[in-house]
């Protein structure tokens, strides 16, 4: 059954379905964690819902294309294009980042990613639950490939990961070229190690990394 969420800023709402993935809080402290300025064109790799690239526009006013392998996602997404008036702004795609070439949409100022993350146990039988869950479809390696591809010079790449692999996230990102210049770690209490990296990476960037972190707890 197709449900539509209102996120609670600026009016707007999100499509999903009640019998697949739909969002968790890591996009929205991404797109809280984000920098970008109006005008600027982005893509949003494996959008899934589309929460990424519909946020993300209302914060910083950057148009994108939200791109994903799962023709279900890409409908919803449309929807909650459609939905929220946004056709102008944002173009939802149907292609698999992991081939995905600046030849099909050409360079971008940046890209943002919220990457599956699970690389064992057990699947969910949903196969849109999987590939959003499991890096079997889309690893942070590839991800960072995808945005190595496209985006321009010194151009931007934010992605959230778990905290507990941060070693594969450093790893993705040098060898996509992207020298990380902002590393924020969110814990959910001041008690608490961290849960989730949030990075933004400086494609060509030099040397030297702001750390930050959120504590969820002080937030509320």
């Amino acid at each position: 059954m197709e449900i539509i969420d209102d996120l609670q800023r600026d009016g707007l709402v999100i499509v999903r379905s009640d019998s697949r993935f739909a969002y968790g809080h890591d996009a929205v402290l991404l797109t809280d964690f984000v920098r970008a300025h109006a005008g600027e064109r982005y893509l949003d790799i494996g959008t899934g819902t589309g929460i990424l690239a519909i946020l993300t526009y209302a914060k910083c006013g950057v148009s994108f294309v939200a791109a994903d392998i799962d023709g279900e996602c890409v409908r919803m997404a449309k929807r909650s294009v459609e939905l929220n008036k946004l056709g102008e702004h944002i173009s939802v795609e149907q292609c698999d980042a992991r081939t995905l070439t600046e030849a099909e949409f050409g360079r971008f100022d940046g890209a943002v990613c919220n990457p599956p993350y699970f690389s064992g146990g057990t699947k969910s039988p949903n196969q849109s639950r999987a590939t959003s869950a499991f890096d079997d479809t889309l690893n942070i390696y590839e991800a960072a490939q995808c945005a190595k591809r496209v985006v321009k010079q010194g151009g931007r790449f934010f992605v959230c990961y778990p905290a507990k692999y941060i070693q594969q996230l450093c790893t993705a990102m040098q060898q996509a070229d992207f020298a990380i210049k902002r590393l924020c770690l969110v814990q959910s209490r001041a008690d608490k190690a961290p849960y989730l990296a949030l990075a933004e990476g400086r494609k060509g960037g030099g040397a030297g990394t702001e750390l930050s972190r959120i504590i969820l707890e002080e937030q509320q």
